[in-house]
């Protein structure tokens, strides 16, 4: 494809997402970029922004940066590389390598669960993916770089497998994983790769799951949204093949910390499923408790040991999916569990209980400094006195009770 046919598509473009074109960039903006960053700008880089400068696609916050911009990078930081391109306000940039002897040999390449990829040497094809599927669609940049990162010139790296690494030694500690699948995916790497890491052969030599812990123990990393979710993908997978139980699968979303990386959908769910009555009825395999379990846990399905390599992709878009859906509509609150009430009680009954509080709050302030001062109060004054105060302290002991067994379940290792 030309770069004239990649403007025709532009200048066409009627697809899902709202595409935004700018006016076409002057001569001295091409100079400000080439000056900035020492390079001579390709022939068809700038009959694109000849065009328009940069443009925009609303739904995937996918910017082709402006040349000002662009020069602007460089000099608020000398060593910026060339970036071209960027999404959720530089999240993932993807950037020009050009080749000093020959302006128009040049690179479009982008840093990929560790790996440094080369996507093309055509800023007509980057721009045909763009429009096919914007970053996360089919056809588009994600699924692009998937398939560039499959070649097998791309050998297993340490830093690429850490987050494999660390669902594997949580996999191993709440038993979801067996000692044999860690040995058995090791021993592939080690006959497969030229120069595997170290590390690789000592986990392919052990015989049991603590030499496996203390080999993983030092490789993890602190736990992100790729690793959160991938284990929540590992619960699925586990779960609806039978490997573990339902108890299993709860326990684990409570007891691990998987909420403080995530949406507030998917904290809002995990807070409900692992209500204290849920988790009773886990123990039964109740089976209105597993259908939600594995709906929910549904969203993260991709995931798998397999193509851990393809994480990152897979957590960009549950993210942005999760962020569309609650900025479009007001999320969906599961219908409360009978018994998932603060005081386990039904919605009436529970107000019935707040309200009594209230009001006992009340007499007791009104009443308490005639007590205090002696003033004779008369008999119905000084039971409803009496009644409320033992009421009110009665409520308060339930409450602090109620709160410090879930912080304890919240907190507890």
């Amino acid at each position: 494809m030309s770069i004239q046919e990649a403007i025709n598509q532009l200048q066409a473009y009627q697809g899902p997402d709202k595409l935004t074109l700018h006016s076409g960039a002057g001569e001295n903006l091409f100079m400000a970029v080439e000056i900035a960053y020492g390079v001579t700008l390709p022939d068809d880089f700038k009959a694109l922004y000849r065009f328009s400068d940069g443009f925009e696609m609303d739904e995937d916050i996918f910017n082709m940066i402006p040349l000002a911009e662009i020069s602007s990078n460089r000099e608020g930081d000398k060593d910026s590389p060339f970036y071209i391109a960027e999404y959720m306000i530089y999240s993932d940039m993807w950037r020009l390598e050009i080749t000093p002897d020959n302006h128009n040999d040049y690179k479009i390449m982008v840093e990929f669960n560790g790996n440094q990829l080369v996507l093309t040497n055509s800023l007509a094809d980057f721009i045909d993916r763009v429009l096919k599927g914007g970053v996360f669609d089919a056809g588009g940049l994600y699924e692009w770089q998937v398939e560039i990162e499959a070649l097998p010139i791309y050998s297993t790296k340490l830093k690429t497998a850490e987050p494999l690494l660390t669902v594997f030694y949580y996999g191993l500690r709440y038993n979801l994983i067996p000692t044999k699948e860690v040995i058995t995916w090791a021993d592939y790497i080690v006959m497969h790769e030229d120069e595997p890491a170290p590390l690789f052969i000592d986990l392919s030599l052990a015989h049991d799951k603590k030499g496996l812990l203390n080999i993983l123990y030092p490789v993890t990393v602190p736990e992100n949204q790729v690793i959160t979710r991938a284990i929540l993908g590992l619960l699925y997978h586990r779960l609806l093949v039978g490997a573990i139980t339902l108890n299993d699968a709860v326990v684990v979303m409570g007891k691990h910390n998987l909420s403080s990386p995530l949406t507030k959908t998917e904290i809002h769910h995990l807070y409900y499923l692992t209500d204290d009555d849920w988790m009773e009825e886990s123990q039964n395999d109740d089976t209105e408790l597993r259908d939600k379990v594995l709906t929910f846990l549904a969203n993260y399905k991709e995931f798998e040991i397999s193509n851990y390599k393809n994480w990152n992709g897979f957590n960009y878009r549950i993210e942005y999916q999760f962020h569309k859906e609650e900025k479009s509509s007001i999320t969906p609150i599961l219908k409360e569990h009978p018994g998932k009430s603060y005081f386990n009680t039904d919605l009436l009954p529970n107000a019935i209980i707040y309200s009594l509080a209230l009001v006992s709050f009340i007499v007791l302030i009104t009443t308490y400094p005639l007590v205090k001062n002696g003033i004779p109060l008369s008999s119905h004054r000084s039971d409803l006195f009496i009644i409320s105060r033992n009421f009110f302290t009665t409520f308060v002991y339930c409450f602090l009770l109620k709160g410090g067994l879930w912080l304890i379940k919240r907190w507890r290792p």
